[in-house]
């Protein structure tokens, strides 16, 4: 991958000048919150403003920006939809929203259909927001430099068929670090929201059993309580997935007990969707050495991808069976199954099965955990009769553990 000063370099090379126009669009209905933004950012940047999506729209028809600033809740077009369709008129230009609400389904459609370069809650430091548009400007010259060195290569003849190929697949990289880069960003803040959520449901669960409140009404706040640092650790793999990495330890462990607390976590939005399962667990399993919450999330994720193939009730399939080398667990639905062209590329980022209602990294966070896990996960076809979809993962195990 080229690195920044080596792209302006290629650039000049081939005569590309400078890429930037040196403008901001800031995008407030609020007077107010657009003179706090010009005041911060006209200093370095030209900056324009636009009191609604639509006129900052006809404004980008007859200018042109580097970055646009956007608040999120305004009236008519949301701030979401403004970069939807700048992303579609302009791609070459980023976006960044500004919310002071931490919605999942906002932050789900900022990172799949604005593709937002930040996003950022309020109230917001002015050193983080000059920082934001100083890096978000940096990738629209990168991006463009890109561009522009593309339509240049491609009219080159075949011997330079290789720098071509080296810089598509730089640009593809940039695009999917960009993407990853928000999505750590985002997920850090969704888990400090959600540690005080889960502060206050363990204050209420030790209240109830101090109280003997009755199984019947602690079952479903246990169960919420579990899901809720499911999803932490959900998150907490994400972020650390895009700083480069993940935590894992190695323990002997009975997958048994790991399908059976994934079975109660998903138990609660089983029973609201009317569904039901079907386990067939094999005799002597053998222990396997694994991280039990990384399998668990896994298993959850299979299972909750099994209760969303279909709006309707049915019947999921769940079986631990003994391998010439370890243990496997499937998870079967009943809907309508994989397309082949998606069935090829699921467990790569941002592929998914659910169009616009998903991020895309699920099935490829569970391949990294099996992966870490020297085992493997792998999409087949139903049992003879079946029909859906029907998802294997296979970890190793013996005495030996």
């Amino acid at each position: 991958m080229l690195e920044p000063d080596a792209l302006v370099a290629l650039a000049a090379r081939y005569g590309i000048g400078e890429t930037l126009h040196g403008r901001v669009l800031i995008v407030d209905d609020d007077v107010g919150n657009l003179d706090v933004l010009r005041a911060f950012l006209d200093t370095d940047h030209g900056v324009r403003e636009a009191r609604s999506a639509e006129e900052a729209l006809a404004l980008l028809e007859v200018e042109d920006f580097d970055v646009i600033v956007t608040d999120q809740r305004m009236p008519g077009m949301t701030g979401i939809d403004l970069l939807a369709v700048v992303r579609e008129r302009r791609p070459d230009v980023a976006g960044i929203l500004l919310t002071a609400y931490t919605d999942m389904p906002v932050l789900v459609d900022a990172i799949n259909r604005a593709r937002v370069f930040r996003h950022m809650h309020k109230p917001w430091e002015p050193e983080d927001l000059l920082l934001a548009v100083a890096q978000a400007s940096a990738m629209v010259q990168h991006r463009r430099l890109n561009g522009r060195l593309l339509e240049a290569l491609s009219a080159r003849s075949d011997e330079l068929k290789g720098a071509l190929d080296e810089l598509r697949s730089a640009h593809q990289k940039m695009l999917h670090l960009e993407r990853l880069g928000t999505i750590g960003r985002l997920t850090a803040g969704i888990t400090h929201d959600l540690r005080n959520t889960l502060g206050g449901l363990t204050l209420l669960e030790s209240a109830f059993e101090a109280q003997n409140i009755s199984p019947r009404l602690m079952a479903p706040l246990r169960v919420g309580v579990s899901a809720t640092r499911n999803l932490m650790a959900t998150l907490s793999t994400l972020h650390q997935f895009a700083a480069g990495g993940l935590a894992m330890s190695h323990e002997p462990a009975d997958l048994t007990g790991v399908v059976h607390d994934a079975l109660v976590l998903a138990g609660l939005e089983m029973e609201q969707r009317r569904s039901r399962c079907v386990t067939r667990f094999a005799e002597d399993l053998p222990r396997v050495r694994c991280d039990p919450a990384r399998v668990l999330q896994v298993l959850v994720n299979l299972l909750r991808n099994a209760m969303q193939s279909t709006d309707a009730p049915q019947s999921i399939l769940v079986e631990v069976l003994r391998t010439a080398t370890g243990v496997a667990i499937a998870v079967q639905d009943e809907g309508p199954g994989v397309a082949p062209e998606i069935a090829l590329r699921l467990f790569d980022p941002f592929e998914s099965t659910k169009g616009s209602r998903g991020l895309g990294m699920g099935l490829y966070m569970c391949r990294l955990i099996m992966d870490q896990h020297g085992g493997s996960i792998r999409y087949v076809a139903p049992l003879a009769g079946g029909v859906g979809a029907r998802f294997e993962v296979e970890l190793a195990g013996g005495m030996n553990v």
